[in-house]
């Protein structure tokens, strides 16, 4: 461990214990009548009393302490700095009095070994590729970080005219092609935002590219937005968005073993047989840099939503502008450490509720990822206090420190692929944190059986410095940001004779990007995020340190302290709760309006079709009776309240998967929701048919709807068998 870090690691310690000791908190337990979710009156406030320790055991002092360790070096997965963090949170762990082991898995990684770029034509001009140091901000001036790379990037010296295809969509390069501007044979700029950067790449090499370019542009999270870093927290000129270029909607992991484990002796697929990575160079760069590139573009100025903030009219190019790309990389089969850590259930033990973060960061990772490190510390020891109270759970807890989760999800992945053949039967629940405290705007996602557990919890935990549920600010924002849908929606069911809903504030679905993906998307395990929020210019920049979050997102960190005290909520209630806390009833009526909007799209690209040959036939009669099923069923269950319906509300995500995977995507086998094969981040909700129909494929569309049918049928049979006493 380097010596810095030990030095820091052995104060936080001593600092731990007295932590320990101390009584005093924020935010107090909202009191409401019982019984909580999943609880009868006797046991719901059973689980009040040992609340009251989570919520007055995490100390901002102790939160703060831990994340300037965390973020004290640079620690990319599978460097020295990345192993110190892992023995750091695990022996944390273990001074909890917790039991907590690192486990290793050995995967590709790459390393910049030469990166650099520079304007040729029409002048010779080195550019950046480093962030520049800020007066009063230490780390930006330390040495030991990257510059600017792409996590598996393809090596490559290439040289080439520059073309601008804003970011990088698939509509982005379409509009290009309308205007008579090829990317063939040229490097190509794209900026930041509206899907995963290695899509981006992938699209760009689809086309014809050498090479591309990947810039934040002021408009997104820059000037634009208000005041940059040092001043502001928005992205400073320099700031270089770092990140991984592998097509994650492809497949996540180690890309040497998609769908299994990457350990000992495993079998590995060599670079040509790896269908997601990128087989052209790429590097990030500030906008600072991009700027010079972008001003020396010639052609048409760009069409409409193209143009970024820059102080002049953008070009679709090409042009003068011509630049010099080298990228060389340092692959190897490197060593990654995740850090489990385990509470024994005392009357289930085999039933696992699993929740995670990860740990490994780009730079210094004080928002991404780890304000949920120390989060997760803090509710770790807030469990601890519990246990030395008396407190025993239900069901065993499993808390997870990923590694390697930036170039790919790996850490969770691989855990994942590691234990697919028992993880399916024993963990009931996945909850996961990515960046915990990012501004004070609180948000969650996941499936929709667990929206009503969610929103109940945080109707219990205060925000620091309102002092009211953090749901509440939630619930408005959602409702706000859905009134027109809800309003539209309204007209339509009274047209159609169909009862009033009211505009409830629903948690949004899971696509990809973080270590959910594995649990949800391939094993059938329900899944959730959640985050505190806002202004963060900073994002995967050596500007990421303790500095940014000091000044600007959680100066006094109290923000940490309600992350954690909701973290410890909805873990400890769904490891107690006597009946599990999914609601399927949700799910049913999700669905049933997912499938018309489904039916919208179909109608409204049938609309534009004077040719019958080419419009679309689409029958959602046999889904929507399922969907109707699921949700009578999943009522009947909530009504009843018996814990002998555990073992089938367990099982029944898992009826959402297809075993031989996706169309085109294997690893993907979720038929409900999906990160967009296009868009990476976002998630499609019935991604078999909804790609058929934005590719106008007839035959792929009743494929996906048989087999959507299939699934929705097996789902709402196992509830309907389900017993109810």
């Amino acid at each position: 461990m380097p010596r810095r870090l030990f030095a820091l690691a052995v104060l936080a310690f001593f600092l731990s214990m007295a932590a320990q000791a101390q009584d005093g908190a924020t935010g107090d337990l909202r009191v409401r009548p019982a019984p909580l979710l999943g609880f009868d009156d006797e046991t719901a406030q059973r689980q009040r009393d040992m609340e009251r320790i989570l919520l007055t055991t995490p100390q901002p002092d102790s939160a703060k302490m831990a994340l300037r360790i965390l973020t004290e070096e640079p620690h990319v997965a599978g460097t020295p700095a990345d192993y110190a963090t892992a023995v750091y949170v695990r022996d944390r762990m273990r001074s909890f009095g917790l039991e907590s082991q690192i486990v290793e898995y050995t995967v590709l990684l790459n390393y910049p070994k030469h990166v650099s770029l520079a304007l040729v034509e029409p002048t010779q001009e080195a550019l950046s590729l480093r962030e520049e140091p800020i007066e009063g901000d230490k780390d930006s001036a330390d040495s030991s970080f990257f510059d600017g790379f792409h996590g598996y990037s393809a090596d490559g010296v290439v040289t080439g005219q520059v073309v601008y295809a804003n970011y990088g969509r698939p509509d982005d390069f379409e509009a290009l092609a309308k205007m008579g501007v090829s990317v063939k044979g040229r490097i190509v700029l794209v900026r930041y935002g509206n899907m995963f950067r290695g899509l981006k790449v992938r699209l760009a090499e689809e086309r014809g590219a050498i090479g591309v370019l990947i810039y934040s542009d002021p408009a997104d999270d820059g000037y634009a937005k208000g005041d940059i870093y040092p001043t502001g927290p928005w992205r400073h000129p320099s700031a270089i968005q770092r990140g991984s270029v592998q097509y994650l909607s492809t497949a996540p992991g180690d890309p040497t073993t998609p769908g299994w484990a990457s350990t000992k002796g495993a079998k590995r697929l060599a670079r040509a047989e790896m269908k997601n990575m990128p087989k052209i160079p790429s590097l990030p760069i500030s906008y600072g840099e991009a700027e010079k590139i972008l001003a020396r573009l010639d052609g048409p100025n760009v069409p409409e939503g193209f143009q970024g903030a820059l102080p002049f009219a953008y070009h679709v190019g090409p042009g003068q502008a011509k630049v010099r790309m080298e990228v060389v990389n340092d692959y190897a089969m490197r060593t990654i450490w995740d850090v489990i850590t385990k509470i024994p259930g005392s009357e289930e033990p085999d039933r696992w509720v699993v929740t995670g973060n990860h740990r490994d960061a780009w730079t210094y990772g004080a928002n991404d990822p780890n304000s949920g490190t120390a989060t997760m510390l803090e509710m770790a020891r807030s469990l601890s206090a519990a246990l030395k109270s008396g407190w025993k759970p239900r069901r065993s807890i499993v808390i997870c420190s990923w590694d390697g989760e930036e170039y790919g999800l790996l850490g969770s992945t691989e855990w994942g692929e590691d234990n697919a053949k028992t993880l399916p039967g024993k963990a009931v629940v996945y909850f996961n944190i990515d960046s915990a405290v990012g501004g004070r705007d609180f948000g969650m996602s996941g499936v929709p059986s667990l929206r009503d557990f969610l929103v109940e919890a945080a109707g219990d935990v205060a925000d620091p410095v309102t002092g009211k549920p953090i749901r509440d600010a939630w619930e408005t924002a959602q409702k706000n940001s859905t009134k027109e849908k809800w309003r539209a929606e309204e007209r339509l069911r009274k047209a159609q004779g169909q009862p009033s809903r009211p505009n409830e504030a629903m948690i949004g679905p899971l696509g990809s990007g973080s270590d959910y993906t594995v649990f949800l998307d391939r094993l059938g395990i329900p899944s959730t995020d959640f985050r505190f929020s806002g202004a963060n210019g900073v994002y995967h920049s050596a500007y990421d340190d303790l500095t940014w979050m000091d000044r600007f997102t959680d100066r006094l960190f109290l923000y940490h302290g309600a992350a954690a005290r909701y973290w410890g909520l909805v873990v400890t209630r769904f490891a107690d709760a006597p009946v599990l806390p999914l609601h399927y009833s949700r799910y049913g009526q999700t669905i049933e309006d997912a499938l018309t909007d489904l039916q919208r799209k179909v109608e409204d690209y049938n609309q534009d079709q004077s040719d019958s040959s080419k419009k679309l036939r689409l029958d959602v009669t046999n889904a929507m009776a399922a969907a109707r099923r699921i949700h009578d069923a999943g009522l009947r269950l909530e009504s009843a309240q018996s814990a002998a319906a555990n073992d089938g509300l367990v099982a029944t995500e898992a009826d959402f998967l297809a075993p031989d995977g996706l169309k085109g995507r294997p690893w993907y086998r979720h038929l409900i929701y999906a990160p967009g094969y296009d868009t990476g981040y976002e998630a499609v909700i019935f991604p078999e048919p909804a790609q058929a129909v934005k590719e106008r494929n007839q035959a792929d569309l009743d494929a996906g709807m048989r087999r959507l049918e299939s699934a929705l049928s097996r789902a709402a049979a196992r509830l309907e068998a389900t017993p109810q006493r």
